[in-house]
């Protein structure tokens, strides 16, 4: 695989298996090459399988490798003498501040153009504007290649960045067909400077404030550490998909910490100190459990005034009531013979005064009790083979009742989801749910119960303008042009190998043009919909800027200029492995 980004992955298998079936079909005929090009790619490519050779685009990325490199430990300063070529200006063009105002100052590029000038002088030029002479982190990713004319070009994603300045861009390089290829040109089309004004600044406190439990191996230690030490078939997983939730579980005004791990290693409960530290409580509390866990939230479910617990299992849902100064005691479990629940949503959608709880189920049980991807999605790009999601409506007293089919949530609703997020998006005063899911299309279910006095569920994604079939990660609500209606933003996950693969015309060449752009929007990255009123949406996710978010899990819209305008927050990453730049 070219990439270690799980999009790309997924690609490159559907890619393997075009390119076999083509490299058949050409073995008869002999194979255009392209200024040498073609013989090259072989000795460029480090992968052993020669059928992704058929794949030039993917070899000639790997070829600019070497050049881009130089360029970004240039603007890190971990070297010191730049690369040489020629180049059009990569900084100073006539700027345009827009109004964002609080604690950040955006300026947009109004004119890229420029006379050609040595790279070496305008890296330089690029690297003087961040503090110290050097930025802290450099990312230039190719997002598009084309091998058609004499020489060959490539779009370029860039980030730079350090603690005051980030500079996000757009270059096209030019380059010659060489082995290596040699780079003729470097351009910008888009520039954008976003400079932290007054207003505070976020300080990574980890280390400050885990220095309590920094004893603990179970988190001081990389995933290598891990992977090389534990057998995943005795039900420990290595992966990274355990949710961490925070609560005020003794009712002391801070927020606390509950971090949920693979079958073996106990969940963690950090309760906070006054002084901002932490104090692990996971044995006292009774929440250290060994189940393999991937999700929890802490909510009062029995109306007591405290924090409860619901935490998801690989056998299903348990639920742990507080007594009060966050000890905690099994009061419900709920075992889902179906499906692996993953993560979970709290509302009180029929209006009974009691919050009830809906569970985002990934994988069908048969075959694995824990994360896996022997379950293959069917069809990829929109599946419906994943695990069955439920919503248990609570009873009184932490007793839950599944009540999935009686509200209308069965069927469809089996499409490797992972979470979903409640809210009264059309203003008739019932709790509506949408659900982000992996590998389907998602949902929008609305909630029927003030028109017809009992609580039902139609999906209406389709119609409402937000089926969004991408890797569906996360969703979060918030108002974010002050109009009064709530919008919709869907964390996704960004590829830059799946933008330069599913544009090209030999992708899926057989296949119908539908099924085509879903795999090209499934490369695209996250979607921002503005509620128009009325039960619709608008895709603004590309005029807004808001789809790059890397590889995106959960999205927040918050505040955090305090300038009355609602910003949004996505966390993103994964594991990287011998290839991190299509991440």
């Amino acid at each position: 695989m070219f990439s270690s980004s799980r999009l790309a992955g997924l690609l490159c298998l559907t890619l393997l298996s075009t390119a076999c079936q083509q490299k058949e079909e050409e073995t008869a005929r002999p194979h255009p090459t392209q200024n040498g090009f073609r013989q090259a790619s072989e000795t460029i490519t480090a992968d052993p399988d020669p059928t992704l050779s058929d794949w030039e685009t993917e070899v000639f990325t790997s070829a600019t490798g070497l050049k881009l490199k130089e360029i970004k430990d240039f603007l890190r300063a971990t070297i010191t003498d730049p690369p040489a070529g020629t180049c059009q200006p990569l900084s100073g063009f006539p700027m345009t501040s827009l109004p964002v105002g609080g604690a950040f100052h955006v300026q947009r590029a109004s004119n890229t153009e420029g006379e050609p000038m040595d790279l070496s002088e305008a890296l330089q030029s690029l690297r003087s504007k961040f503090s110290s002479d050097k930025a802290t982190m450099a990312e230039i990713k190719v997002v598009k290649v084309d091998l058609s004319g004499e020489n060959a070009t490539t779009a370029l994603n860039v980030q730079i960045a350090d603690s005051g300045l980030q500079i996000n861009a757009r270059w096209i390089a030019q380059w010659t067909k060489d082995n290596p290829p040699a780079l003729l040109d470097l351009r910008v089309t888009s520039h954008e400077e976003c400079l932290r004004g007054s207003g505070g600044t976020l300080v990574d406190s980890t280390g400050a404030v885990l220095a309590p439990f920094v004893e603990k191996a179970q988190v001081v230690h990389g995933m290598d550490h891990w992977v090389g030490r534990i057998e995943t078939l005795l039900g420990i997983e290595i992966g990274g998909w355990h949710g961490l939730a925070t609560a005020d579980v003794n009712n002391d005004g801070l927020d606390d910490i509950y971090l949920c791990d693979g079958g073996g290693l106990p969940n963690r409960l950090l309760v906070q100190q006054q002084d901002g530290t932490v104090l692990d409580r996971s044995q006292e509390s009774g929440l250290g459990l060994l189940d393999h866990s991937f999700g929890s939230l802490f909510a009062d479910f029995d109306n007591d005034g405290d924090q409860d617990a619901a935490i998801a299992l690989a056998s299903g849902v348990l639920i742990l009531e507080n007594d009060g100064t966050g000890t905690f005691s099994p009061a419900n479990a709920k075992s889902f013979p179906s499906a692996v629940p993953y993560s979970l949503a709290a509302a009180d959608y029929d209006e009974d005064g009691d919050l009830d709880l809906f569970a985002s189920c990934y994988v069908q049980r048969a075959g694995a009790n824990r994360h896996s991807f022997v379950a293959r999605p069917l069809p990829y790009h929109d599946a419906t083979n994943g695990g069955r999601n439920e919503l248990l409506r609570n009873e009184g007293s932490l007793r839950f009742r599944n009540v999935t089919k009686e509200v209308g949530l069965l069927p469809g609703n089996s499409k490797f989801s992972y979470s979903a997020s409640w809210e009264d998006y059309d203003q008739d005063g019932d709790m509506d749910l949408y659900v982000a899911n992996d590998f389907g299309g998602n949902n929008l279910y609305r909630n029927t119960l003030r028109e017809s006095g009992k609580p039902a569920f139609t999906d209406v994604a389709a119609e409402a303008g937000v089926r969004d079939i991408a890797a569906g990660m996360s969703a979060c609500w918030g108002d974010f042009d002050n109009n009064g209606l709530v919008d919709l933003y869907v964390g996704n996950m960004f590829s830059s190998a799946g933008n330069r693969i599913a544009f090209q015309d030999k992708f899926k060449s057989e296949g119908k043009a539908e099924t085509r752009a879903l795999y090209q929007r499934h490369a695209r990255g996250n979607s921002l919909f503005q509620n128009l009123g009325q039960g619709r949406f608008r895709d603004v996710s590309v005029s807004s800027g808001t789809t790059m978010g890397r590889w995106a899990w959960s999205s927040l819209f918050a505040d955090l200029d305090n300038n009355g305008w609602e910003d949004l927050l996505v966390t993103n990453g994964f594991i990287t492995q011998r290839d991190p730049d299509d991440l």
